[in-house]
């Protein structure tokens, strides 16, 4: 039980996300191969949701600290909650989490759901993903407003005309 100037918190807020890959056969959408990885939530991650908790007139308006995109790289360095980027992206596979790639599920989970598709990113073999809040233009470059959310590492999928990535990303909040 934690305190905090003689307060008792009696319970606590744990989060954590599952991210699973679908590459597909392009012309038969059969599922080739999967993975499944779960997430690291980076340290940024406590201050985006405290930013939307709060929606003080000082802190950012809501929608920069909204997550915006899901990201793509090829490193295979493993996460750190102090990761605060991709240490491999390949910027021309961003994609953008609108509205219809976030899906609620049982009671405190939600789905982001990104795909690349058969004619983007070729050429590159993935080896990790990244959840990245909206910031001031969600296709922009890592700055003081585009905030990690959560990177993960996974098996190395090599990207070809063939085969499509689907991403799925669950995140999860139990009390």
């Amino acid at each position: 039980m934690e305190t905090i100037q003689g307060a008792k918190f009696l319970s606590r807020i744990r989060m954590h996300g599952v991210l699973t890959i679908h590459v597909r056969d392009v012309e038969t959408r059969r599922i080739l191969r999967t993975v499944v990885k779960r997430n690291t939530i980076t340290f940024s991650a406590g201050d985006i949701v405290r930013a939307l908790l709060a929606q003080r007139a000082t802190d950012d308006p809501v929608a920069e600290s909204q997550l915006g995109s899901m990201r793509f790289g090829t490193s295979a360095t493993a996460p750190t909650r102090y990761d605060t980027n991709l240490l491999g992206e390949v910027s021309t596979v961003r994609r953008e989490l609108t509205d219809a790639k976030k899906i609620n599920g049982v009671s405190g989970e939600l789905t982001l759901r990104a795909t690349m598709e058969s004619s983007a990113g070729n050429g590159n073999t993935y080896k990790e993903a990244g959840l990245f809040t909206q910031g001031t233009g969600w296709s922009g470059a890592v700055s003081g407003s585009l905030l990690l959310f959560a990177r993960q590492v996974h098996a190395a999928i090599e990207k070809t005309a063939s085969v499509a990535l689907e991403y799925n990303w669950a995140l999860q909040f139990t009390v």
